[in-house]
């Protein structure tokens, strides 16, 4: 057997960013029965930067969240481990970075608002993350091709991202938010930095009155279960933070193996914002059976679903709901299934460097041989390919 490897996570223990980078480096160490696991994650009262790192000694290498703090760089140079850093505030300091893809934040956000109709948006962001501004910026340059101006507020405090403990914030930055309402024109999209800065701004809209969605819809990011707790849910961009965590895991696995990476940032695209009623109100709910075939079947292909598990999911016997399925939609359930499963794949082999094996399992196959049979049968390619393909047309029209 290969010799023991130990891979340290450090992060704070409150956030469902955190919870889902651990669930992704743990997918990885279910791959490799030599790599284990140690926890370093921190709670919000932990002193942070004091001495060095707490897994100093005790790790081969480190997955490490951290913002821009003073003195971190050298703080993470103390433990004297490779370190992979699950978040993008840090992409110049050298270590390497793998982070949620700026752009696709801000493509699916656009889309789906103006989509809802909305012509006026803003972002709320935070003065003291870079990955907050690369935000901004990413949805700026997405609504622009869209003829929008996005309108921008940077607060100097956020609350703190967990439903257990609530930080107080000053009178001052509600006030700004406050005058952001008042003073943009309705109905008005606010996209903020996480679900945590959107429920505090949904709280300060319905506090002055405003309707959610009619006069102010919400967008947050992280899809979080605070977004499905707050009312009105909240509508939320769901980041790949399991995907993170499997790419820390791989690129720290080869680092501690004496192969580094030649790139020091990679970043990961999102691929659905899920929607609520913080932006849509019951105008988007499904009113037929059939509608909610459909929508689960979207939302949960890539999840392994089988024709029964749609059947239980709307009430109707399976061989009643595939008649009528096919008669309303043209396709069977089964065609859209494979129709949505492609789609992905199809984003994945374009937007990532993940083997076969891996895209088969996101996408909801037991084994690889599916997902080369589906490429095969639709598009005439096996999934190598089709990436070489689409990577030789993107380098042609650069």
């Amino acid at each position: 057997m290969s010799e023991k490897i130990t891979i340290g996570i450090h992060s704070a223990s409150w956030t469902e960013h955190s919870r889902r980078v651990l669930q992704g480096l743990l997918n990885y160490v279910e791959e490799y029965p030599n790599i284990q696991v140690r926890d370093f994650r921190f709670s919000s009262n932990d002193p942070n930067l004091i001495g060095n790192p707490p897994w100093t000694g005790k790790v081969d290498g480190a997955i490490v969240s951290a913002g821009r703090n003073a003195g971190i760089t050298t703080w993470l140079k103390r433990g004297k481990v490779p370190v992979v850093l699950a978040s993008g505030d840090l992409i110049d300091s050298g270590f390497v970075s793998v982070f949620t893809d700026v752009h696709s934040v801000g493509r699916l956000a656009a889309a789906h608002l103006t989509e809802a109709g909305f012509e006026h948006i803003a972002f709320v962001g935070y003065q003291k993350s870079d990955g907050s501004k690369r935000r901004r910026d990413g949805l700026a340059d997405e609504l622009t091709k869209r003829g929008i101006k996005l309108k921008a507020v940077a607060l100097k405090e956020i609350p703190v991202d967990t439903v257990e403990e609530d930080k107080e914030i000053s009178e001052s930055t509600v006030e700004k938010i406050q005058q952001l309402l008042e003073k943009s024109p309705k109905p008005l999209a606010i996209v903020a930095l996480n679900d945590a800065v959107a429920e505090f701004v949904a709280k300060i809209a319905l506090d002055m009155g405003l309707s959610i969605p009619d006069e102010v819809g919400v967008l947050g990011v992280g899809d979080s279960e605070r977004a499905r707790m707050t009312d009105p849910p909240l509508s939320s961009v769901h980041t790949p933070g399991v995907e993170i965590g499997y790419r820390c895991a791989s690129l720290l696995h080869s680092m501690i193996l004496g192969n580094p990476p030649k790139e020091t940032v990679f970043e990961i695209p999102v691929e659905q914002v899920s929607v609520r009623r913080s932006t849509t109100g019951w105008k988007r709910a499904a009113v037929t059976d059939i509608d909610r075939a459909v929508s689960y079947i979207r939302e949960h292909a890539c999840d392994g679903i089988r024709l029964k598990d749609v059947s239980s999911y709307v009430r109707i016997p399976i061989r009643t709901l595939e008649i009528e399925f096919k008669k309303q939609i043209g396709r069977s359930m089964g065609e859209v299934i494979r129709e949505v499963r492609l789609e992905r794949v199809k984003h994945l082999l374009e937007s990532t460097n993940l083997s076969t094996q891996r895209i088969a399992a996101m996408v909801g196959y037991s084994h690889y041989s599916y997902l080369n049979k589906l490429l095969r049968d639709e598009l005439n390619v096996t999934p190598s390919q089709y990436r070489k393909q689409q990577r030789h047309s993107k380098s042609e029209g650069e």
